[in-house]
C-alpha cells in the first residue's frame, strides 16, 4: 500500500491534485471554524442576557448566533430552543408581542440561512403554526365573519414576514467565496513555481493579492446584504 501511494504522489500532476484538495479542505475548515466561534460567542452572550431576564437583548444575540449558520453547529439548535423558551414565558404573562418577536426571530433567522438546502425546516413549521395561533387569538372577532378562511389567510399573510434572502446579494456572496478560495490557491501555486521568485513577476503577485482582497470583500458584503 505504501509503495502504491509513493507511486501515486511521484507524478507532478497528482501531487498538485492532492495539494489542491488538502488546501480546499483546510480553507473550508477555517471558514466553518470562524462561523462556529461566531455562533458560540453570540449564544453565550444571549444566554447571559436570558439569565438576567433581559429578553430583547437575549433575542438579539440568539438571532446573531443562528445567522452564523454552519452544518453540525449545536449552537443553532440551542439558540432556537432558548428563543422558544422566551416565547413560552412571554405567553404565560400574556405578552403576545414579545412571544411573536421570539418566534419570528427563529423563523426568519433560519429562513434567511437558506442556500443549497433549507436548514431548520421543522423549526420553521413549528414557528408558522405558533404564529398562526397567536394571530387567531388576537383576532377572534375578525375570524367570526362569514368568509372565515379568507379573512384568516389575509391577516396571516399580512403579519408573517417571509424573509427571503436577496437573490442578487446571494449570488455576489457565492462569487466572492469561490473567488476568494480560487485566488488563494492561485497565489499559492504561483508562489511555488521556481521561476516566480524574480522581480519581473511582482505584478502577478499584486494581481493575486488584489483578487484575494476583492473576492473577500464581495464575500463579506454579500453575507451582510443577503
Amino acid at each position: 500500500m505504501t509503495s502504491i501511494f509513493k507511486q501515486f504522489i511521484r507524478h507532478k500532476r497528482t501531487r498538485h491534485i492532492v495539494i489542491i484538495f488538502a488546501l480546499l479542505v483546510f480553507i473550508l475548515f477555517m471558514i466553518w471554524t470562524s462561523a462556529f466561534i461566531g455562533s458560540m460567542n453570540n449564544f453565550v452572550k444571549g444566554k447571559d442576557y436570558f439569565n438576567n431576564q433581559q429578553y430583547i437583548k437575549a433575542i438579539t444575540f440568539f438571532d446573531r448566533s443562528i445567522h452564523w449558520y454552519t452544518p453540525f453547529n449545536p449552537f443553532i439548535e440551542k439558540s432556537a430552543e432558548y428563543l422558544w423558551k422566551i416565547s413560552e414565558q412571554a405567553e404565560q404573562i400574556n405578552d403576545d408581542q414579545l412571544s411573536m418577536i421570539a418566534i419570528e426571530t427563529i423563523r426568519n433567522s433560519l429562513y434567511s440561512s437558506r442556500g443549497l438546502y433549507s436548514p431548520g425546516v421543522t423549526w420553521i413549521k413549528r414557528c408558522d403554526d405558533k404564529i398562526q395561533n397567536i394571530i387567531k387569538n388576537q383576532n377572534e372577532e375578525i375570524f367570526k365573519v362569514k368568509d372565515e378562511f379568507e379573512s384568516q389567510d389575509k391577516i396571516i399573510k399580512q403579519v408573517i414576514i417571509y424573509n427571503d434572502p436577496n437573490i442578487f446579494w446571494t449570488i455576489v456572496l457565492e462569487i466572492g467565496l469561490l473567488g476568494w478560495i480560487s485566488a488563494i490557491l492561485g497565489f499559492i501555486f504561483f508562489y511555488l513555481k521556481p521561476c516566480s521568485k524574480t522581480d519581473k513577476y511582482k505584478h502577478i503577485y499584486l494581481f493575486w493579492i488584489l483578487l484575494i482582497c476583492i473576492s473577500y470583500s464581495l464575500w463579506i458584503i454579500g453575507m451582510i446584504k443577503a
